[in-house]
């Protein structure tokens, strides 16, 4: 990286010399009368910029439509603005490779100056960055941050409450409250129009939302008041229900539920009304029916819900949709139809799953392919930079194609080489990721075949328990899956639920124990999902098969420092030659590269150890995992 840097900053430094160096061409005249002419249109696309509640929708496609020709022919300064509205639709619409297309067509293709174009470049540098937000925050992105604001205070750049009110969200979703409410501040003392009271409510609710996660729900109250206040001043219907519902939630968690219910109700009543209401609100509008136990009414609310996640095909919300219905039927005691949309439920999460896994592969095909077309377009503009030098400086020429030759092949190289790298990552992160989201299909076929001579033995009481672990495990396995951190106590959790219906399906061939950290040591520490159970699975699978006793499963959990040591031991038949090396050895592979890639990016030790104690002159296998452990 720090060879990288270098050949950069003296590529950049040859760069400036040339253009130094390079005698002003005829063709580099004045402005004239044609910028006279981009003025109103200028205007028009400054005022669309500013009026940010009118981004997304089928009007502003419209006008932006009716405005593309005459932006495109006016200068670099209105169809940047033209290039950077499109983008901001784009991400709105959440089509984030069409709008990273836009914002990268917001400047020329040839070398510009910064300050001539700093509202630009500013412009294009938040449009970006607020498409990364939706995948991960890192050094990179706060390093990015800094370069903004850096450029933004250089330049005075008039629109600076954008870049102090990104900074805000990023350190709220960092979670570094403090920073952000400094940076909500600022966004709002800089913030030019003391009239519009729709973005002077956003930005109260902003600060609310920074009170609400630090729990302080008094302060986090009096923001949204304000918020509702402004809100109450200005004609959009949509941010006046918003705020209603945000003020809902705030008085059911300080206790005042009939207050709450009361505000969700009304926000929900005026979207209904303008046909507003989104699927997220379908369902805490049925949820909220079902704490009521008005279930007709929560049915109704959910099946609207489910409707709607139909008419958008999106397999996730259908499974949401799909087992909160299952939980209202489960709680009128209807466990027919419970099962029967717990089963939809399933079939749909999976699905759900696997539609994640190929947008991805699209995804990073797409980047891939905007990187070359971006370095075939930056090759383009050397090579005819280069021609001008050869026809103008005979003599500095050789000088600089040599330099520029080597500089070339540095940074081909070192590009191609820090490709192949995230290209291994991203494989291993795939693989991490296909290794947690699967469930052994035997395992599950088991499960319902248990349950269902439950039910022919008319055991309704055991049918009921057995079909409450198995939902409870399928839904954390899932939930669990989604994320590359999760709570001590729920990765615990479903490894209780494994063991006990797996002790269930083998009759009791074998017994556990967990010897667990007590929760309020545990509160608040975050593993990687899904480490664990692998073994334990092993341990079932392999361990428990044709012994002459009684097997026996323990696992020891103990924290030490931000280190959790696991011990995973049985008394079975020891380590044996397995019919599926390939899944096995894949599976401990795969753990041992999660375990590395964590320890390296916390800088704390990371380890597995499996141990066949037949040379303790014991039966059974050890094993021992060593995991770095994050506060969440």
């Amino acid at each position: 990286m720090h060879i990288r840097r270098q050949a950069i900053l003296l590529f950049i430094c040859l760069c400036c010399t040339f253009c130094a160096c390079r005698p002003k061409s005829a063709d580099q005249q004045p402005s004239g009368p044609a910028d006279v002419a981009a003025a109103p249109v200028v205007k028009e696309l400054q005022h669309l910029i500013d009026s940010g509640a009118n981004w997304d929708g089928p009007q502003a496609m419209e006008r932006l439509a009716r405005l593309k020709g005459s932006a495109l022919q006016a200068g670099p300064v209105a169809s940047g603005y033209y290039y950077y509205l499109e983008g901001m639709h784009y991400w709105y619409a959440d089509s984030n490779q069409a709008a990273i297309s836009s914002f990268t067509r917001m400047l020329p293709v040839k070398p510009t100056d910064t300050s001539q174009l700093a509202d630009l470049v500013i412009l294009q540098q938040l449009g970006l960055l607020q498409i990364r937000l939706a995948s991960k925050i890192d050094d990179s992105t706060f390093t990015r941050l800094f370069h903004l604001i850096a450029l933004a205070e250089k330049y005075q750049y008039a629109g600076s409450w954008r870049v102090y009110d990104l900074a805000a969200e990023i350190y709220f979703r960092f979670g570094d409250y403090d920073k952000a409410e400094t940076y909500a501040a600022m966004a709002r003392d800089s913030y030019p129009a003391a009239d519009d009271y729709f973005r002077l409510s956003l930005f109260m609710e902003e600060r609310s939302r920074i009170y609400e996660r630090r729990h302080q729900y008094r302060q986090a109250l009096q923001y949204q008041d304000s918020a509702l206040q402004y809100a109450l001043q200005q004609p959009d219907t949509v941010r006046l229900a918003t705020v209603y519902s945000a003020l809902g939630v705030l008085y059911e968690k300080t206790g005042d539920k009939p207050r709450g219910h009361a505000l969700m109700e009304k926000a929900f009543n005026i979207k209904e009304k303008i046909n507003k209401v989104s699927f997220q609100e379908y369902i805490n509008y049925g949820q909220l029916h079902q704490e009521k136990k008005d279930y007709p009414l929560a049915l109704q609310y959910l099946h609207k819900a489910l409707e709607k996640a139909r008419q958008a095909n999106n397999n996730g919300n259908l499974s949401v949709a799909f087992n909160g219905i299952y939980q209202v039927y489960y709680d009128k005691g209807d466990y027919k139809n419970a099962v029967r949309y717990l089963d939809s439920a399933a079939e749909t999460a999976l699905a759900e799953q696997e539609d994640r896994q190929l947008r991805k592969i699209v995804e990073i095909q797409a980047l891939n392919e905007l990187k070359v077309q971006q370095h075939k377009t930056q090759d383009l503009s050397r090579q005819y930079n280069n021609q001008t030098i050869i026809a103008r400086q005979q003599q500095v020429i050789l000088l600089i194609i040599i330099i520029l030759l080597v500089l070339g092949l540095l940074i081909t190289f070192l590009l191609i080489r820090q490709r192949k790298l995230v290209t291994q990552k991203m494989s291993i992160e795939l693989e991490q990721r296909l290794l947690r989201s699967q469930m052994e299909p035997h395992f599950i076929f088991n499960t319902l075949s248990v349950l269902q001579s439950f039910i022919r033995r008319d055991e309704k009481e055991k049918s009921v328990k057995y079909l409450n672990k198995f939902a409870r495990l399928l839904r954390l396995n899932l939930e669990n899956s989604r994320h590359n951190l999760v709570r001590l106590q729920q990765e615990t959790e479903a490894l209780e639920n494994y063991l006990s219906l797996q002790a269930v399906r083998f009759d009791n061939l074998f017994g556990y124990t967990i010897h667990d950290i007590p929760s309020e040591e545990s509160s608040g520490i975050c593993i990687p999902p899904m480490l664990l159970q692998p073994f334990v699975e092993n341990a079932i699978q392999h361990g428990m098969r044709n012994i002459a006793h009684r097997g026996h499963i323990a696992i020891t959990l103990q924290l030490q420092g931000d280190l959790l040591h696991c011990v995973i031991e049985d008394n079975g038949q020891g380590l044996q030659p397995a019919k599926n090396k390939e899944k096995n050895s894949l599976s401990s592979i795969i753990t041992q590269e999660r375990l590395k890639i964590l320890s390296i990016q916390t800088g704390k030790l990371a380890s597995l150890t499996i141990t066949d104690k037949a040379d303790e002159g014991r039966t059974g296998v050890r094993v021992t995992l060593i995991i770095p452990t994050q506060r969440c």
